[in-house]
């Protein structure tokens, strides 16, 4: 998986286990809200920083451009092979 879906798997786990267990405790949503998204949060940054740096630089690698190791080739990538089709100097 992703250091960036595993970042985001584990962020909403901190926010729905809390405001899951103040709910059931019969806590006003509002409340319950507010501290299930403050615990997120601080837990997120305390205990997880690592995986949160990951995460960024996950995502600093797509947004340049670059693969993963051993991710697969883009549709696009495979499409364009199979076709022959070079991009013209317009990018169509």
């Amino acid at each position: 998986m992703a250091p960036s879906m595993r970042y985001l798997v584990v962020r909403a786990l901190l926010f729905a286990i809390p405001f899951t267990v103040l709910m059931i405790a019969q806590v006003p949503w509002w409340l319950a809200l507010l501290v299930a998204l403050a615990f997120a949060f601080a837990a997120s940054i305390v205990f997880f920083g690592a995986l949160r740096n990951e995460a960024a630089a996950d995502l600093q690698r797509m947004r340049e451009g670059r693969r993963r190791d051993g991710a697969s080739p883009d549709d696009g990538d495979v499409e364009d092979a199979a076709l022959g089709d070079e991009p013209d100097a317009s990018g169509r």
